[in-house]
């Protein structure tokens, strides 16, 4: 039976924060995490367009032929990914996010030298990275770009939100006109959200009924 690939979330508006969503329940007390393997990891430079199909098959290739570099770059990007969680957590709520998790992320940066290229694609132009090495710098150099780019703007960073789920705790960029966006999903945290209210009303309404019906026959 062909496994199938592990379904990440991209509902944030900016890379970086689509990455630190690569957990689910992130506020729960045990966390649903997604990047249980290199190769999830892999998956999602995919889909994020970090790294194009050969690429990938490429990478895969070199995580198994040297599976301990395979798990270093697993650990990397794992401790990469909560430091961006607590930073952008903090600035959700108006804080400053703390020096720690800053030099954790300009670290990175600092390993992650830009190399792009143009060339021809489906007979259009486009600008491609370069490169199949097994680094964080190919792997996790984007979302990095992407964190300082979003950090460094104060108007786009004040729309940083954090769900309202009770322990989904996903980040995504507010871009409604009047900023009242709420949930991760409508569908999802908002839909549970709407129905755990429903059953609140109902139960109350129930247990009010039946304090009535008591105190009548009393």
């Amino acid at each position: 039976m062909e496994k199938l690939e592990p379904t990440f979330g991209w509902i944030a508006g900016a890379l970086c924060l689509d990455f630190t969503n690569t957990v689910s329940n992130h506020r729960a007390i045990h966390p649903g995490e997604k990047l249980g393997s290199f190769n999830d990891l892999i998956t999602w430079c995919r889909q994020a367009g970090i790294l194009d199909e050969s690429a990938s098959i490429e990478m895969l290739r070199q995580g198994t032929m040297v599976p301990a570099q395979g798990q270093r770059l697993l650990h990397v990007a794992v401790d990469f990914r909560e430091a961006l969680y607590r930073a952008f957590c903090d600035v959700s709520q108006g804080q400053q996010p703390s020096k720690c998790d800053l030099d954790v992320i300009n670290g990175l940066l600092a390993r992650t030298p830009i190399t792009l290229q143009i060339g021809a694609e489906r007979e259009r132009l486009v600008c491609f990275r370069t490169g199949c090495a097994l680094d964080e710098a190919r792997l996790l150099g984007p979302v990095a770009w992407s964190a300082a780019e979003l950090l460094g703007s104060s108007d786009s960073l004040s729309k940083v939100r954090q769900c309202a789920g009770e322990e989904c705790g996903w980040l995504f960029l507010d871009l409604t006109k009047n900023h009242s966006r709420r949930w991760c999903d409508m569908d999802d945290c908002g839909s549970k959200a709407k129905a755990k209210r429903y059953y609140r009303k109902k139960t109350g309404k129930r247990a009010g009924a039946a304090g009535e019906e008591s105190g009548a026959g009393i």
